[in-house]
């Protein structure tokens, strides 16, 4: 049995209920801890590349993370399910699940095997259930690979970088607004073209975690993927960060999110600094 699928369950179990502390502590270290994988000497890889359950290629960093992030958890939270883009649902332990941890080692993918700077791992920490509901998140992780200190936030405990609070921009109008845009794999209808040319400055990054994760602190007014392309894993943890940051997440009919009851349903997001920004927004594009 690989190192990474071995279940070793501590002697002293930290308090992982949903209201506890040391899920905020456990999430960080989870996020060094992937770092540490990915920056240290990967061995040469001579297997055929596999694809994950929603037929993307997984690259050897994804595996990386993928495995460490697996082995922290079966450490950490022995009574836990995992679910992840790159293995799907595991039990993280031999007792009945009491929380589900929803992973993506490696959000932007393409733009870290390139060198771009623009992806994170991402995790979402929600109670047992049959849905996935964004609403249901209770701890949210968005690590940047790049950086040392990630983005946390707990539903009702706001957002933060380290022991700094996140807060949107605050902006409530298109015209002033600097908006990302996700234009991979899609051609832009008119009113979304039309959109982009009030908006006072247009982005395209890759990542979902990371677009909305500029949303939370400001650097971004707004992040429209009207795709429906987007799955749970990449912004679940995200889209908790912009709201305890002050923000708001919504359909494209500016509605709350539906729920998936997979990794492989998918999603259009809208992220914005503001209610008001955000039904602007959804306004303009009908």
């Amino acid at each position: 049995m690989a190192e990474g699928d071995r279940a070793e369950i501590p002697h002293n179990e930290p308090d992982l209920t949903l209201s506890s502390e040391p899920v905020g502590a456990m999430l960080t270290e989870l996020h060094t801890a992937v770092r540490a994988a990915l920056a240290a000497p990967q061995p040469a890889n001579t297997a055929p590349l596999r694809r994950n359950p929603k037929g993307d290629v997984q690259q050897s960093f994804d595996l990386t993370a993928e495995l460490c992030a697996q082995g922290f958890l079966r450490r950490q939270a022995p009574h836990g399910l995992l679910l992840s883009e790159e293995s799907g649902p595991l039990l993280l332990g031999q007792a009945p699940p009491k929380l589900r941890f929803v992973l993506d080692p490696v959000d932007g993918s393409d733009n870290y095997g390139r060198g771009l700077g623009l992806s994170a791992v991402c995790l979402a920490v929600l109670p047992m259930g049959e849905l996935l509901t964004a609403g249901e998140v209770e701890w949210g992780l968005v690590g940047e690979l790049e950086r040392a200190t990630p983005l946390l936030a707990r539903r009702g405990g706001g957002a933060y970088r380290g022991q700094t609070p996140v807060r949107t921009s605050g902006v409530e109008t298109i015209e002033e607004a600097f908006v990302s845009v996700e234009l991979n794999h899609f051609a832009p209808p008119p009113a979304l073209c039309a959109l982009m040319a009030r908006a006072r400055g247009v982005r395209c990054f890759g990542s979902a975690s990371r677009a909305l994760s500029f949303v939370a602190t400001g650097a971004l007014d707004a992040h429209i993927d009207i795709r429906n392309r987007v799955t749970a894993e990449s912004f679940f943890a995200a889209a908790l960060v912009v709201e305890e940051a002050g923000g708001c997440v919504v359909n494209e009919r500016g509605q709350p999110l539906s729920s998936a009851r997979e990794l492989t349903d998918r999603f259009s997001v809208i992220a914005a600094a503001t209610d008001k920004l955000a039904h602007e927004i959804v306004g303009a594009l009908q």
